[in-house]
């Protein structure tokens, strides 16, 4: 009826299910991340959302091997383009947060170069 072989299952279907339960928590944790990130670069994330993108093994500073989840989101300066953005996290710690190159906001007209300063005569 109930042997050690369903025992087994058992255990391997509720470690399956805590282990994707943790993923959902760390991806609100990283959802939260970026939403400070992004208000305290002054852009707007899009769409509220974040998506995993990538689970690796690696190492964190201190050289402890871990899960290494990459999140993706997009997020815009003027409203007009949607730029790319990823988290990163090792466990639950952050390891960093990159934006994609984009203007800063209230830099409409950066100021002219004046190449001819910087050009200095061979002698």
């Amino acid at each position: 009826m109930f042997d050690l072989g369903h025992v087994a299952l058992l255990l391997l279907a509720a470690a399956i299910g805590t282990w994707l339960w943790r993923g959902l928590g760390l991806r609100d944790r990283a959802l939260g991340l970026v939403r400070q990130h992004c208000a305290k670069t002054d852009v707007q994330l899009l769409d509220e959302s974040i998506a995993l993108t990538r689970l690796r093994l690696g190492r964190n500073r201190h050289g402890r091997w871990g899960w290494v989840r990459r999140y993706g989101f997009e997020f815009t300066v003027t409203g007009e383009r949607r730029y790319n953005g990823h988290i990163e996290l090792h466990g639950n710690q952050l390891q960093h947060i990159e934006l994609a190159p984009h203007p800063f906001p209230g830099d409409d007209n950066p100021p002219p170069h004046n190449y001819h300063d910087n050009v200095r005569p061979l002698r």
